[in-house]
């Protein structure tokens, strides 16, 4: 029997903004920038201006937003970190020449102050679903038999090529279906199961104690799981009505390497791990017509 393992290489990259769960709170001396750094680029990248609402301090990420006390007067006044400094051992933090006069201390050049870093509401936005004519029912307009030939491929070219055939049937069960992989003359019976319709979740059910979750999204049936030392990537993709595309990849389940885990003063690299992959199959299938 032929065993097809898949491996799932899984890496993301997305730099998101960073607010700690203990907010941050201090005390101590503010100053505020001198008009001759208008125009001049801040740490973060940004045109500096006197104008806006912004404060410079030697820690605090980015686009925090804090709120300063004067401790004198009791004015206060909300401003985002988009520079580092000062460098005053004896002050915290420095201030727009905007945010300084709000709190009065134009005149003085210096205040003590309390400052107090503030969470940023989290507002949920409903994502309106689009409308695209490309998507096909599932599994409706899968239903059938399908046939090709598998090739596949190792880091040194084609290893093998294995004749496929696919067949999706109707059962009396409702949202059940019969899923039948043959590898040449070699069935593989799985039943697919609907498990959550609200999230178009489904499983492959190997009725043996493997059963398998599945995701359907953009014309396409994805597993995604690791077996005996492989990580795993199995893809279905329904390109046209009487035309499918069926890729697995293989790779041990131990990372490669790890790279990232950067910390700089303008932003962290997080910690990324590397898998190798394997081994790809690929198959291009037919729909046979009765």
């Amino acid at each position: 029997m032929y065993k097809i393992f898949t491996l799932l290489i899984y890496c993301l990259f997305f730099p998101l903004p960073c607010f700690s769960q203990n907010l941050y709170s201090a005390s101590g001396t503010a100053s505020y920038y001198a008009n001759i750094f208008d125009g001049r680029k801040t740490a973060c990248g940004e045109i500096f201006s006197n104008k806006k609402m912004t404060a410079a301090h030697p820690t605090l990420p980015f686009g925090t937003l804090v709120k300063v006390t004067n401790s004198k007067n009791n004015k206060t006044v909300v401003v985002r970190i988009n520079d580092r400094g000062p460098y005053a051992k004896s002050r915290i933090i420095d201030l727009s020449r905007a945010a300084a006069d709000s709190l009065g201390m134009i005149h003085s050049g210096w205040a003590r102050v309390k400052i107090e870093e503030i969470q940023p509401p989290i507002i949920e936005v409903e994502t309106p679903i689009l409308a695209d004519a490309g998507i096909f029912r599932f599994p409706e307009d899968w239903l059938g038999k399908w046939k090709g030939m598998l090739n596949i491929y190792s880091s040194r070219g084609l290893e093998k090529q294995i004749p496929i055939q696919l067949e999706i049937i109707v059962t009396d069960s409702p949202n059940r279906y019969q899923w039948t992989i043959i590898y040449d003359s070699i069935p593989r019976n799985y039943e697919l199961v609907l498990r959550d319709s609200a999230k178009s979740s489904y499983s492959l059910n190997e009725h043996n104690g493997i059963d398998i979750a599945s995701s359907v999204t953009g014309n396409r049936l994805i597993s995604r799981f690791s077996l005996s030392g492989n990580l795993i990537e199995s893809e279905y993709h329904l390109i046209s009505y009487d035309e499918m595309i069926f890729e697995i990849s293989t790779g041990n389940d131990s990372r490669s390497w790890t790279t990232g885990n950067v910390v700089s003063e303008n932003h962290d690299i997080p910690e990324v791990h590397v898998f190798d992959v394997s081994q790809v199959q690929y198959a291009r299938l037919e729909r046979v017509n009765k």
